[in-house]
């Protein structure tokens, strides 16, 4: 007789149970070969890979913000210097993305608006001295002087016998050269122009969002620093009182440079002191240059008319006085609560407008601020570790 084979039925709680594994446990069954290795530990390796990964990530996320990193600095510039502001229109407007609205277009109008008066009241002073000085062709003033530019050239001719018609050919291609230059400088002018709209753009949107997700930005920060909380704060602290005393420090600059360069036009006798007062406090948020742009060409207008000794001393009243307010206002302020030395400021400002351009005015202070926290920081808790040591010894 032939037995039929049955099956055998096995008790689940028996250890011959043989059940399908999920794919995360035959995954995790796995185990690289550098895994078995004796010699690897697995912590440090991973560790590492970790650390590898996160910094080709933050590379590659650097080169995609890089071009709007100036944006960004400046919004969050903008975004404390109004942060009062935006505070007072929140109290009063409940819902958080109309009140970053409201904030950054009332911003807008209070920046735009009168950089379109001030421009527009420049060009019209600019036609009338243009009017004015072209009154004065045939009565002796600086125009006629260009009238003896034709003498020279035929004295020049006279003596090193140069043809006439050659000498004319080359400064005829002299000037064609200037022309050249000056239209490609006008060209870079508008290209650079439409970069700076762009860029503005770009500031009042990350400045929305500054304004609306704020408290968002604050939490991730606490989560993503490995630091107490009370060192976080202490680092923003330094931050914001930074910007802030950079900030207050821009405008006291900007007051005293612009009333004594109004007060240096009104001496010589110049055009709208108040105009290009008010025109010398916005160029002083410009670095290194400031002022100059608006003292200088007054130095060439007085020297068109003749006052050789009011350009001279309008000049030096720009050099030393109204220039020299920067270098010892500027780096009084920009410290904040923290002291630092004022040469160190000094050459922060200088190496970060090198650095960084124009928002190197406040990168530099901000970072050698920053320097200072974190060297009190650790001084602080390698003092408290050390207690701590004594005490359990």
């Amino acid at each position: 007789m032939v037995k039929r084979w049955k099956p055998k039925l096995v008790d689940p709680s028996s250890p011959e149970e043989k059940r399908t594994k999920t794919p995360e446990e035959a995954t995790n069954d796995v185990s690289p070969a550098w895994q078995t290795a004796p010699w690897v530990d697995d912590s440090r390796l991973s560790r590492a890979a970790l650390l590898l990964l996160t910094a080709a990530a933050l590379y590659v996320g650097y080169i995609l913000f890089r071009p709007f990193v100036t944006a960004a600095f400046l919004a969050f510039v903008l975004s404390i210097a109004f942060n009062p502001f935006h505070a007072w229109v929140a109290r009063r407007i409940r819902s958080n993305n109309v009140a970053a609205l409201t904030t950054t277009i009332l911003i807008m109008l209070c920046i735009i608006v009168p950089l379109i008066f001030i421009s527009l009241k420049v060009l019209t002073e600019a036609g009338s001295l243009y009017s004015s000085l072209a009154l004065k062709r045939g009565s002796g003033g600086w125009y006629d002087g260009l009238g003896g530019i034709s003498d020279t050239m035929q004295r020049v001719a006279e003596r090193t016998g140069i043809p006439m018609a050659q000498l004319k050919s080359a400064v005829m291609g002299r000037v064609q050269v200037l022309g050249l230059w000056m239209v490609s400088v006008a060209n870079s002018a508008a290209r650079r122009a439409v970069q700076q709209m762009i860029t503005a753009l770009l500031v009042f949107l990350v400045l929305f969002f500054l304004f609306r997700d704020r408290e968002e930005y604050r939490r991730g920060l606490f989560g993503v620093l490995p630091l107490q909380p009370r060192r976080v704060v202490e680092l923003t602290k330094t931050i914001h009182e930074c910007i802030s005393a950079n900030i207050y420090g821009m405008f006291a600059v900007g007051l005293v440079q612009g009333v004594l360069t109004a007060v240096g036009f009104w001496a010589t006798g110049l055009r709208s002191p108040l105009l290009w007062g008010l025109m010398a406090m916005l160029f002083s948020f410009v670095p290194l240059v400031g002022p100059i742009l608006v003292w200088a060409p007054g130095c060439l207008v007085l020297v068109t008319q003749g006052d050789w000794i009011k350009a001279l001393a309008l000049m030096l009243w720009g050099a030393i006085i109204v220039s020299g307010a920067d270098y010892l206002i500027r780096p009084k302020l920009a410290g904040g609560s923290i002291k630092v030395n004022r040469l160190l400021i000094l050459l922060s400002f200088l190496g970060g407008v090198k650095a960084f351009g124009a928002i190197g005015i406040f990168v530099g202070p901000v970072t050698l601020s920053l320097i200072v926290a974190l060297f009190r920081i650790l001084r602080e808790e390698y003092a408290r570790r050390s207690s701590i040591s004594e005490q359990a010894a």
